[in-house]
């Protein structure tokens, strides 16, 4: 046993840990894992909070390509006007640590992924 060979304190059940919610039924040996209030906090962290929820992760007018990537300094520039202090990447990332627990978002996420190099509009619209 574990507690042989190791000091163990006993808390009682796991209720969270990581930011996550657990909750058990042992009677339908059942656990549920939430994330609610990470997913708010970062709705509020990239200003999209009063976002309207979809069913279908990434909408049909998001056909993803390198193909939308800037080219011209003109483009560029335009990307870094309209995303503002939103970045990409920390975005992103917070999507996927989302994923953990949102399995119907993970290749959606994937695909918004592949991105990060270079940058576009339609991109970061995909990823809000």
């Amino acid at each position: 046993m574990t507690g042989d060979h190791f000091e163990i304190t006993k808390l009682g059940e796991l209720r969270h840990i990581f930011g996550f919610v657990i909750t058990q039924d042992r009677s339908k040996k059942t656990i549920h894992i939430f994330q609610m209030a990470y997913i708010c906090k970062m709705l509020v962290r990239f200003g999209i909070e009063g976002a309207t929820p979809v069913s279908i992760p990434l909408a049909i007018k998001h056909n993803l390509s390198t193909a939308q990537s800037p080219v011209t300094n003109d483009e560029k520039t335009k990307y870094l006007d309209y995303a503002g202090d939103l970045h990409y990447l920390s975005i992103v990332g917070s999507l996927l640590f989302a994923t953990q627990s949102q399995l119907d978002i993970q290749y959606t996420i994937s695909l918004v992924s592949q991105f990060g190099g270079n940058l576009g509009i339609s991109y970061l619209e995909a990823a809000k």
